[in-house]
């Protein structure tokens, strides 16, 4: 791919880099640092370069420290690049293990700050999310795909707990349970994570583990016990039959209902090894569909606000 051929989709590059992040970032911020990005990956494409730019998001997340929304742009940014690169059919093995290597490194960058900062006197900290963090990361070296689908989570579940007005703590410590969900399939062998068919009985089975491995990792760490359930029970369903533990509806608390949501609509209109994505329409109906049985009905009404008025 050549440099030219790169830099005419940096328009629609640094357009995908902020609808990642939606309304959560300051929009003028959010536009510079996405153009930034966008000009700089396609200067990194010509000099391989793509270690400075990781640097460059390390420096930009220092610069803009104040506006919380910088470091899950950049963390998202290579996911909006892959999407873009392939639409515009300029994407090839190179780039994808170029983007990979990006984004795992931009991921170790950003843990790097979050610890740094939470040993800062002057910058105080739970430490949580530099806890996240390192989990993302394993995640992210498992399988890319699941680390970026979790960053969506995330964003899915905060966008749903402001439009349910839920305090903007508790979208928080959910979007933060949206992050971690999927943690435990850094444990699942990748050749059952990225088949590029459909799972066999046993296959699933072992994926299942997923949700328990997941909770066992994240209850290890004290100040991550809080988002246990939300890791364990994300499978789990109104009428009993999820999984791993077919918990009743009364058992499975709100929490977990709005990441369940989160979760089932990005996977159906994210992509997969072994099919393609969903529009939001369709995978909207699907909620409805299974709306009382598998999701929790007024998590399913602010999925479809959202969907339908993103701007509100």
């Amino acid at each position: 791919m050549t440099v030219a051929a790169a830099a005419s989709v940096g328009d629609d590059l640094a357009k995908a880099v902020v609808a990642e992040l939606g309304d959560d970032a300051p929009t003028l911020v959010a536009r510079l640092v996405a153009m930034a990005f966008a000009a700089r990956f396609t200067t990194a494409i010509s000099d391989g370069g793509f270690l400075q730019l990781a640097l460059w998001a390390e420096r930009t997340c220092e610069r803009y420290g104040a506006f919380d929304g910088v470091a899950p742009l950049l963390a998202n940014a290579c996911g909006a690049t892959r999407r873009v690169m392939r639409a515009r059919r300029l994407s090839s093995a190179s780039l994808e293990s170029d983007l990979t290597a990006l984004d795992a490194a931009i991921g170790a960058k950003l843990a790097e700050r979050a610890r740094a900062r939470s040993c800062d006197s002057r910058a105080p900290s739970d430490g949580i999310d530099s806890t996240i963090a390192a989990f993302l990361l394993t995640l992210d070296h498992a399988d890319p795909l699941s680390a970026e689908h979790s960053r969506a989570v995330s964003l899915w579940c905060r966008r749903l707990a402001r439009r349910m007005n839920l305090s903007d703590e508790r979208a928080l410590f959910v979007s933060r349970g949206g992050l971690l969900h999927d943690v435990g399939k850094s444990t699942t062998p990748r050749e059952i994570l990225l088949a590029p068919r459909s799972l066999t009985d046993a296959e699933f089975a072992i994926i299942r583990d997923h949700a328990s491995a997941g909770a066992a990792m994240v209850s290890e760490i004290e100040r991550l016990r809080p988002f246990t359930p939300m890791v364990r029970s994300h499978h789990e369903r109104l009428d009993g039959k999820g999984y791993p533990d077919r918990l009743s509806a009364s058992d499975i608390s709100l929490d977990v209902r709005i990441v369940t949501v989160a979760d089932c609509f990005n996977a159906m209109i994210g992509r997969r090894p072994y099919r393609p994505p969903m529009s939001p329409a369709a995978a909207i109906d699907q909620l409805t569909k299974h709306t009382g049985t598998q999701f929790d009905p007024l998590v399913v009404e602010a999925m479809i606000d959202v969907v339908e008025h993103p701007d509100d």
